[in-house]
Order: structure tokens, then sequence, then C-alpha cells
């Protein structure tokens, strides 16, 4: 693969120089050093792989590739450096715009089970589904038993509703329209996230993961590079002002840094933390980058998603320590892989 700063204007002129009117150079630079890349690079079959170069319309694969590089220079104020690993979110939108992705699509909510390998299989589970529908009208046709339930969808972010049967014909109501509109959503289209549009987009209804005391579970976040758990990024008190994201490397030993958000302080593990950890090992070493959120209840390991551009590739490192840490498991970068038989 080609050094991308062979490119005559990578990385030459400043944002306080050339305000946004640089960022159409800068995405037809790197148009121009992908496809030369893409002529020698190792290929991988397209019966089970795509690339979004080949797999979208030459406008939707540009927009998606100017959307991951504008974000992120929105967000930093300095184009991405794509030579090397030197910000963790920059290899992350690389990894976006240029690395395979399955047919059987990872992101997809419903199919996060067919990514765990066989040796892991007695540990981790996703949480049951009890049904799904194409039509959000569908929904109060799940025949469900007394108790909680979660609705979701399985094409985007913070689709989620806590429910409890029976549920009233004017809650039913609220649900189904709220359902419609995740639906009409199109999400990924305003980042680089390109593979969301091809998932067949559904509703459906799994099981509450709360404790026995009605406690939501944290999410367990798992930020596996280049086959090794980097970073656990544990998330707690989703929705309140309490909100604390402690982090703990590959081994589960804190970290006293601040990753995307705050962490407020070193928390306790569960029992299963160690589970949930080597699960997601496995799991994310099918992908160059992934990060693979689990829930861990008394002792059980569910897995909730697998995500591929955390924060849609806008969010900064806010511990530059923390944020070499991580870089030096981007060895290699993201690489540049073609599509054919």
């Amino acid at each position: 693969m080609r050094r991308f700063d062979e490119q005559a204007f990578y990385n030459k002129r400043t944002f306080e120089a050339t305000g946004w009117t640089y960022l159409q150079e800068y995405a037809v630079d790197f148009l121009d050093w992908y496809e030369e890349c893409l002529k020698t690079a190792p290929r991988r079959s397209g019966k089970e792989w795509m690339i979004a170069y080949d797999s979208l319309p030459k406008k939707d694969f540009w927009r998606a590739m100017r959307r991951g590089i504008g974000n992120y220079f929105r967000a930093q104020g300095v184009f991405p450096d794509f030579r090397e690993a030197r910000d963790f979110t920059a290899m992350t939108v690389l990894n976006s715009i240029i690395s395979p992705m399955p047919r059987v699509n990872p992101a997809d909510k419903l199919l996060v089970g067919e990514y765990i390998p066989k040796s892991v299989q007695d540990t981790i589970r996703p949480p049951k589904v009890f049904a799904s529908y194409a039509d959000a009208d569908d929904l109060d046709k799940a025949k469900l038993g007394r108790g909680n339930y979660v609705i979701k969808s399985n094409h985007g972010s913070a689709h989620v509703i806590r429910a409890k049967a029976p549920i009233s014909k004017k809650k039913m109501a609220e649900y189904k329209d709220t359902a419609a509109g995740w639906l009409a959503g199109d999400h990924g289209t305003y980042s680089s996230q390109w593979w969301y549009r091809f998932i067949d987009r559904k509703v459906f209804i799994e099981e509450d993961l709360c404790r026995s005391d009605g406690e939501i579970v944290p999410d367990f976040r798992f930020h596996v590079i280049n086959g090794k758990v980097a970073l656990l990024q544990l998330d707690l008190g989703l929705g309140t002002e309490d909100r604390n994201n402690p982090v703990f490397d590959g081994d589960l030993n804190y970290l006293p840094h601040d990753f995307l958000r705050a962490n407020m302080g070193e928390v306790d593990l569960p029992e299963g933390a160690d589970i949930a950890r080597d699960a997601a090992h496995e799991i994310g070493k099918q992908f160059p980058y992934v990060r693979v959120d689990t829930y861990v209840r008394e002792g059980k390991v569910f897995l909730g998603e697998l995500t591929f551009l955390p924060n849609s590739g806008r969010r900064k490192i806010r511990s530059p320590a923390l944020n070499e840490m991580l870089c030096s498991y981007f060895d290699p970068i993201p690489q540049v892989v073609a599509i054919g038989d």
C-alpha cells in the first residue's frame, strides 16, 4: 500500500489558512491515492465480503468518504493523518472507509450472534428475541407474557424503548409511532458508516437485561484492534447526571484517563468481566477494528452489538496518553483491500 503522504496535497495546508475550501482537495487527493492502491491490493471473495468503493454508486461512495473525513475535520480542526497511527479516531475513520465488511452484516443487531465463534458460544449469547417486524404497525402482533421487554431497531443507534407488558393501546400506539420513525431514518447517512444502508430494517422485541432489582446493567464496550483487546470502556449511569466512563486496559487494569467522556473514578468490575473480555477478543479478532458491546448481568454475558465507527468519528480522545496507547495497537494501520473472485 503506497504511503498516503506521497500525494501532492496531503497535509500541506492548515485549516486556519484555508478554512473549509481545502476539504474538497483533500477528498480528491484521498480518492486518487485509494484508487491507485486498489490496483495492487490483496483481494477477498466478493461472495463473502464487500467494500464501500464497489458496493455504493460512485456519488454515494464520494459522499460517505467526504463525510467521514469532514466530520473528523470539524471535530479536530485538522485533517486525519492516514500515514501512521497518531490518533485513534483517525484510524477508525480510515477503517470505516476502506476496510471490507462481511455480506452477512455484522452491524445488524439481529445478526450479531452469527459472529460468536463456537469456542465462546457457551459463555456469551445475544439477548433473546421474541419478535421482529419490517412494519412498526405489526408490533402489537407479538404475544408477550407479563413482564419487562425492550423494543429496538436493528439498524440504528439509541433506538431503545423499555416496555412493560401487558401494553395498553395508548402506549402501543406511541411505541408504533416511535418505531416507524426509526425505520424511516437512514442511520449512517451523514458519516462514513456506509454499511448501515445494507441492513434489512426491522424493529424487534427482546428480553430485558435489567438486574433483578430493576437497575439497568452497564455497557461493557471492548475496543478490539488487530486481534487484541486494547481497551474496556465501561458506561455507567447512561442518561443520568452521574454518567461515568471508567476505562481499563486489556488485562482489566484500571486506567486513570478520560477517553471519549469523563472518567469519574474507578469502580469494581463484576463477576463475568473477564469472560466478557475473552469473548470480545474472539469476536473482535475477525476484524481490523471493532467495538464489541456486551452486557454483564449476575455473572452472565450478553452480546449487544458490533460498532465499527464509534461516535461517527467525531469525538476527540481526551487523554493524550490513552490515545498514544490505543494507537500502539494499530500495527499495521487499516489496509486497502480489493474485492474480487
